[in-house]
């Protein structure tokens, strides 16, 4: 099985993915993670540092003065963590990243003619982001 992306080793010495279980998530958020894996993230999801930034509720400079293996906030560990989760929730529904990040950037009616994108900078919006995925993998109008 090809290692992910977002596996990271804890605290007990035991390999996780980050993303992969609501709880893992959750535990690594409060942990925090590195300014390098949050680099990963970004370059992973298309976006640019700051068009990624502008979702979090940190600026861009804070983020630019931490050093690479020293840990984000929770707060921002915990927005970037839920992103990454939902990029990979929406490739494995839209079959690849490229086509996700295409349907973030197209009107939906599921959200009022909204473009998903404009839904990532607040937790209820990458809620009903998810929610919206979750009907077109189960074949229900979205």
């Amino acid at each position: 099985m090809e290692k992910s992306r977002y596996t990271y080793t804890s605290s007990d010495n035991k390999e996780e993915n980050m993303l992969s279980e609501p709880a893992v998530r959750y535990g690594k958020s409060q942990e925090g993670i590195t300014k390098s894996e949050f680099l990963a993230i970004v370059a992973s999801s298309g976006m640019n540092l700051t068009e990624f930034s502008s979702l979090l509720p940190v600026s861009k400079r804070t983020i630019e003065k931490v050093k690479d293996d020293d840990l984000l906030s929770p707060q921002v560990s915990d927005r970037v963590l839920q992103i990454a989760a939902l990029y990979q929730y929406g490739q494995e529904v839209l079959g690849s990243i490229e086509a996700f990040q295409d349907w973030l950037h197209t009107p939906i009616i599921a959200l009022g003619g909204e473009k998903p994108v404009s839904f990532l900078d607040r937790e209820t919006g990458i809620s009903m982001i998810n929610d919206t995925l979750g009907r077109i993998a189960y074949g229900v109008f979205a």
